[in-house]
């Protein structure tokens, strides 16, 4: 069980229903409060929704190291799960009995929302993430971006299938402005969350250049050089930087203190460290360290949600 729970990695699943809840009940559920408008999708709905979104990226992760073991034998021989504690068919029978759950719970869940072709969206990332792992994972930027925006997606869905709920049942929610809050809230996420997983999939491609090399992957390190990708790297970080600096000014025209504090000392900051530390980064103990702001960055901006309803 210990080897199947690091297989399906199990602590960024954690991440992802902890995203999920903290989007519902620390932004939705309060700004439509405001207006005195309940929620479509009952709380167990909801864990069906969170259910299948970390099924989905379970069955993911689990379809990626089955086909990744040439590549792990050279980067991470000591962590390799498949062959080892997980067979290649338990990695296998995981993918296909999650990602079928998921898309069975979404298409469940769209048709109670009034929109059964919500269900399409955890086909569609099942679908694609196969196609990741067998092929375009070892594309220059494909892979990465693909990866970036399913991260990114994580809080979309929940907006997407309450709103979707409360369009279909003629809610006139959707005509103040506290939904396009929800909506700006939604976007500002999603671009985040995919540029911190863009980060990270690029330093994870670095730190696996020598794998990726011999077997002949097209990674942006192996294309262009890991000093190039290197300033990529720093220009990522930079401009995420601008933009969440931007996000923290708006923050202090409403006056929310505690949230504009915690906002540029947790989350705005550690972007410039990321670039310094991008630049100056030469071993793999360095992009270790990368690693870890990323991991960081990530979770201080999904904390950033129980600060602002705190505040």
């Amino acid at each position: 069980m210990k080897n199947i729970l690091k297989l399906i990695r199990y602590q960024n699943l954690l991440i992802i229903a902890l995203t999920q809840v903290l989007f519902r009940y620390c932004i939705l559920l309060p700004l439509m409060k405001r207006v005195q408008i309940a929620p479509f999708m009952s709380t167990i709905t909801f864990a069906l929704l969170v259910l299948s979104t970390i099924l989905v990226a379970a069955g993911g992760y689990a379809i990626n190291d089955y086909f990744d073991v040439r590549t792990d034998r050279i980067n991470k021989p000591k962590k390799m799960l498949i062959g080892r504690g997980v067979s290649r068919r338990q990695a296998m029978l995981i993918h296909t009995v999650f990602s079928i759950t998921a898309v069975v719970i979404g298409f469940y869940i769209g048709y109670k929302a009034g929109n059964i072709f919500l269900g399409f969206i955890n086909l569609t990332i099942a679908i694609a993430l196969w196609f990741y792992s067998t092929k375009y994972k070892a594309y220059f930027l494909v892979g990465n971006l693909m990866v970036a925006i399913f991260s990114g997606l994580v809080v979309v869905v929940v907006w997407l299938f309450e709103m979707e709920s409360l369009i279909h049942h003629g809610s006139t929610f959707v005509l103040t402005i506290y939904y396009k809050y929800i909506g700006i809230f939604t976007i500002s996420y999603f671009i985040f969350a995919t540029l911190v997983s863009l980060i990270r999939e690029i330093i994870k491609d670095i730190e696996d250049y020598e794998g990726d090399k011999k077997v002949g992957c097209t990674t942006m390190p192996v294309v262009i050089g890991i000093k190039k990708t290197k300033y990529v790297l720093f220009g990522i970080s930079i401009i995420t930087f601008l933009g969440l600096s931007y996000i923290a000014y708006l923050i202090k025209t409403q006056k929310l203190t505690m949230f504009f504090w915690y906002f540029v000392i947790a989350v705005c900051l550690p972007f410039l460290y990321m670039g310094y530390i991008s630049i100056i980064a030469k071993n793999k103990s360095d992009f270790t360290l990368l690693s870890g702001i990323v991991k960081f960055c990530l979770l201080s901006g999904v904390l950033s949600m129980l600060v602002f309803y705190m505040n």
